[in-house]
């Protein structure tokens, strides 16, 4: 029924405009009966045929909480918001095809650095029916990022992988961080190596802080604000026989040519309190996170996977494999008070010391934020948001048979002490309904999809996030992540050695945002330089290096 409440004039409105519009709504409404039927339009059809695939029902940008299905791989590119600037295969030295086996990412000047994940030249090596030559950390020229150019290869460590690169561009030092890969552990496979790169392409190796039978993992570089000639160095101590403490700080004066310590000026554990590993029943966990791979664990490790520093250095948020995210004080280490270097937590009191150089914040040693079990990845990334009171965190659990592998979450750390999970951010890959055989889970498609590293501005972040390519994600609203962005190119035919035998997108590196692009390595196909052009781009930096895993 037509209704003329909202149109008819007010009072004091001319007799016959009033009559006019009374008979243009009677003339309406003996019409409206006499109208031939409106037909709806024809629903879009699926882009997946399978109806079992539990998905978000918005097919757009943005998307609260749960992002945008992966499209199948002869469906690719998949792009929403990204536009593509540049690329490069990456490929050995003297041949064109990709190699594979990408590791970490590195910008200093014009140069742009991509390191290995193994321990030799990709396609070389028993397997390959050859002697396995050393890895190379590829070095390209990005003055012209439409058309980035590889102009030099720099010979890494046989047997190790280069797995994180750092560089501090106004010192002309680079940051390589090895780890064994094969043969037995060592100080010549498990080390930092800081090079001079006045000359970009051609690095020179300064130093070495050695590590002996300790593999490092994951680090954060952190420049003291005070001190510009001041860093520390942020290592946790993951893979092999670890051995605490998993969190060890060393201090670089004036990189990359001044001596360093092979001894860390500070260490944090959280045992004996909590054993570095200890028994886990293995019906704790969710069955639902076993359906392709039925190995549950019976055991779990409690050492530090990764950490992250404020600017101001006042604190250390941590990641540990299996026993969650805490907070350490940190400040009289930063602010280079006298301190009490290395911290062994025995029990409750042990934190309760004003001195500790590290100090957990809660000095009850259980009092974490703990999701494993009942969820059985490990935790892997924590990330202040700038300038707000939260942590971005996520887990990671790696193979292509574990689905639903893992998902991120919002922790509101308003009152430090007590951590509060707002929301959650996953793809449908994460959901447990789509682990089956034929869904999106289905180890037979060669993928994994747990988030992986990130780049956080205040309200807005970047994920790498495996075979899910790279995700952006409006979190404005922390208790409604929205996400705004996807990027999952075609990956190219064919590679020298690829990841896992697969085919597929592998996202894995630390995206890196770079003069207003974001550049960021795929394990198979190579680098690939973006622009962002979805929500909150305009709050992109376009000048100068920006990534999460340093302060600077």
């Amino acid at each position: 029924m037509l209704t003329a409440t909202a149109a008819i004039p007010p009072r004091g409105t001319s007799t016959p405009r009033r009559f006019a519009l009374l008979a243009l709504l009677s003339l309406l409404a003996a019409c409206k009966d006499n109208l031939p039927p409106v037909t709806p339009p024809a629903p879009e059809p699926l882009t997946e045929p399978d109806a079992r695939i539990v998905d978000t029902p918005f097919k757009k940008a943005p998307r609260p909480i749960i992002g945008a299905l992966r499209a199948p791989l002869d469906k690719l590119p998949q792009v929403e918001n990204f536009e593509l600037v540049g690329y490069n295969p990456l490929p050995n030295p003297g041949d064109t095809r990709p190699r594979g086996l990408n590791g970490p990412t590195a910008v200093s000047g014009n140069c742009l650095y991509v390191g290995s994940r193994v321990g030799r030249r990709p396609g070389t090596g028993a397997d390959f029916g050859t002697p396995a030559l050393p890895p190379e950390l590829l070095i390209l020229d990005i003055r012209d990022p439409s058309k980035p150019e590889v102009v030099g290869a720099l010979p890494t460590l046989l047997n190790a992988t280069s797995r994180e690169l750092r560089t501090i561009p106004e010192r002309n030092t680079l940051i390589v961080m090895n780890f064994r890969e094969t043969g037995p552990d060592s100080s010549a496979v498990n080390n930092y190596q800081i090079y001079d790169i006045t000359d970009c392409r051609n690095p020179v190796l300064k130093q070495t802080i050695p590590l002996g039978v300790d593999r490092p993992h994951e680090f954060f570089l952190w420049k003291d604000p005070r001190d510009p000639g001041r860093f520390l160095l942020f290592s946790a101590i993951h893979l092999g026989t670890v051995r605490e403490p998993s969190l060890r700080v060393f201090e670089l004066r004036d990189p990359p040519n001044s001596p360093i310590s092979p001894d860390p000026v500070a260490s944090f554990t959280l045992s004996p309190a909590v054993p570095r590993t200890e028994p886990i029943d293995p019906g704790a966990y969710r069955n639902d996170h076993f359906v392709f791979n039925a190995e549950r664990p019976a055991t779990q490790r409690n050492n530090v996977h990764s950490m992250s520093v404020t600017p101001d250095g006042a604190r250390t948020y941590v990641a540990n494999i299996h026993a969650g995210y805490y907070i350490l004080d940190s400040s009289r280490l930063t602010q280079g008070l006298p301190c009490t270097p290395h911290t062994v937590t025995a029990d409750a009191t042990t934190n309760k010391d004003p001195n500790l150089c590290l100090r957990k914040l809660d000095p009850e040693p259980n009092a974490r934020v703990d999701f494993t079990p009942p969820n059985a990845w490990t935790e892997h990334s924590v990330y202040p948001v700038p300038g707000r009171p939260y942590l971005l965190v996520s887990g990671e659990r790696n193979g292509v048979d574990t689905c639903p592998w893992s998902v991120g979450t919002i922790l509101d750390i308003t009152v430090e002490r007590f951590p509060q999970v707002v929301s959650r951010y996953l793809l449908p890959e994460n959901l447990e309904a789509n682990c089956y055989a034929g869904g999106p889970g289905d180890p037979a498609l060669g993928r994994e999809f747990s988030p992986h590293s990130h780049l956080v501005f205040p309200n807005l972040f970047f994920i790498s996030w495996y075979s899910g390519g790279l995700r952006a994600w409006d979190i404005s609203n922390p208790v409604l992540p929205m996400e705004v962005g996807v990027y999952v190119p075609k990956p190219a035919p064919d590679i020298v050695e690829p990841f896992r035998n697969s085919p597929d997108v592998w996202f894995w590196s630390q995206p890196l945002l770079y003069n207003g692009l974001i550049y960021i390595a795929d394990i198979n196909s190579g680098i690939y330089i973006l622009r962002y052009k979805g929500a909150r781009a305009d709050e992109v930096p376009q000048q100068g290096l920006h990534l999460s895993n340093t302060n600077f």
